[in-house]
């Protein structure tokens, strides 16, 4: 997790890095919050947070992507994460996806970081799609994915959570 080189992506607003110590903290209040939490099972107490970080930072030593996390350009502040993962729903699709802290909300940051790696999954990994999975009251998420292009793909239930799973071509 001390690698924080090794990986960036950057917009005009913000940089997408591999993990340090330091975003363990914020993270961590971020998970905790029960308004950003609303639509996964439950907040995240600090070690299930860390666990977390350990686990998004890592899929970049398994993969040539992973979920990066979020900070201001203009501050350094740690917003939430960003990026490309498998989700063990559907192992053989690639996911984006992303998780801001309640502050970074209505900025249009989760746009912009996306937008960010849907370019970077089609320019430089050759991913031919992405998927998104959203629970279905999160309006705000579906409209990230939409603003992406994306279009709903299908819907589930998995481990009693029902879900839409947006879809982009690339």
């Amino acid at each position: 997790m001390d690698d924080a080189e090794g990986f960036r992506l950057t917009t005009p607003r913000l940089v997408l890095r591999r993990w340090t110590q330091a975003d363990r903290e914020p993270f961590a209040s971020m998970n905790a919050d029960p308004e950003v939490m609303r639509h996964f099972p439950s907040v995240l107490d600090r070690a299930a947070s860390d666990a977390l970080a350990d686990y998004a930072d890592s899929r970049f030593d398994e993969f040539p992507y992973g979920l990066a996390a979020v900070e201001r350009r203009s501050d350094g502040e740690f917003l939430g994460f960003t990026g490309l993962h498998r989700m063990r729903w559907y192992p053989d699709d690639v996911e984006i996806g992303w998780r801001l802290a309640r502050h970074a909300w209505g900025h249009g940051f989760a746009t912009e970081a996306a937008r960010a790696w849907v370019e970077h999954a089609r320019d430089v990994l050759g991913l031919s799609r992405l998927i998104s999975i959203v629970a279905p009251d999160n309006a705000a998420s579906l409209a990230v994915c939409r603003k992406l292009g994306m279009s709903q793909g299908w819907t589930g239930v998995r481990e009693e959570r029902p879900h839409v799973v947006m879809t982009l071509a690339l």
